[in-house]
């Protein structure tokens, strides 16, 4: 009992130290624009003192110049960042040789069911039955390959959004309904779409189709979807960590039922399951 606890507190303590990075790292971010900011307040009194005393000397002319100067390094100042990026093509090709891995495995393993989202022990595994006849038992194993019982056969993965997730939920994301969620994690916190679009987003309903427009994973979507087509099955990052946010916030057992990338969007209907599971 008293390991149980401490490890609980560890990996309380292990959340509160993610938070506390995040926030000086918003903290550092902020220093830059506050900065700008008084830089371009002071370059542009001292151009407003200038502009109404000028007189053509020297003087005048220094103060001239020095507001214009101070006002451009203030603006400079406001694009400023501590945060470091990657080329967006690096980031694609990434991740394709991963899903490209995880394909084959499900490919020459010949598996055909799609992959189920299921809260586990505090955690989301994405579970993928070897057989037609499987039944899904409240206890999910933790290795990969689950073979110990004829009609629980399954591949048992951690999804591919899951780490996604997990950083936004140590950032204090807000889990109180489905589309906030969605719009905070995708469009405001990881910037990597214009919009979020839900439809049928009722959790008393069977189905959930979710719309992203302007995704900047555009490419890796479609490529990901006529190159790897069985990855679809479980979800490209992107789409698994959708999975993971509508399992998280509805407790419910998901399935991804169909990806459809667009011109400038990607639509994916997810499936809630709430038939009972085996003891």
């Amino acid at each position: 009992m008293e390991n149980v606890l401490i490890n609980k507190r560890l990996a309380q303590l292990e959340i509160e130290n993610e938070k506390l990075r995040s926030d000086h790292g918003t903290a550092k971010k902020n220093e830059y624009k506050d900065t700008g900011y008084a830089l371009i307040i002071f370059g542009s009194l001292a151009l407003g003192l200038s502009y109404f005393t000028y007189n053509n000397t020297t003087l005048a002319s220094i103060l001239l110049f020095a507001g214009l100067g101070t006002t451009y390094i203030g603006i400079l100042s406001l694009f400023l960042t501590p945060e470091k990026f990657v080329r967006k093509d690096i980031l694609e090709q990434s991740n394709l040789s991963s899903i490209a891995v995880i394909n084959n495995i499900i490919q020459e393993l010949q598996i055909y069911s799609k992959g189920i989202y299921v809260p586990a022990n505090g955690q989301i595994r994405v579970v993928l039955p070897l057989k037609s006849d499987f039944k899904l038992s409240r206890e999910i194993p933790q290795r990969t390959f689950h073979i110990d019982e004829p009609d629980k056969t399954a591949l048992v993965l951690i999804p591919l959004g899951y780490s996604l997730m997990r950083m936004v939920e140590n950032r204090g994301a807000n889990w109180s309904d489905l589309p906030g969620a969605l719009d905070e994690i995708m469009v405001e916190g990881l910037e990597i779409a214009g919009s979020v679009e839900v439809m049928n987003e009722d959790i008393n309903g069977n189905t959930i189709t979710v719309t992203v427009n302007e995704p900047l994973y555009m490419k890796l979507c479609s490529t990901a979807n006529t190159q790897t087509p069985r990855i679809c099955d479980i979800g490209c990052p992107f789409c698994s960590l959708i999975a993971c946010i509508i399992t998280r916030i509805t407790e419910n057992n998901v399935v991804i039922e169909e990806v459809l990338p667009g011109k400038n969007n990607i639509t994916t209907k997810f499936k809630l399951l709430t038939s009972e599971i085996d003891p």
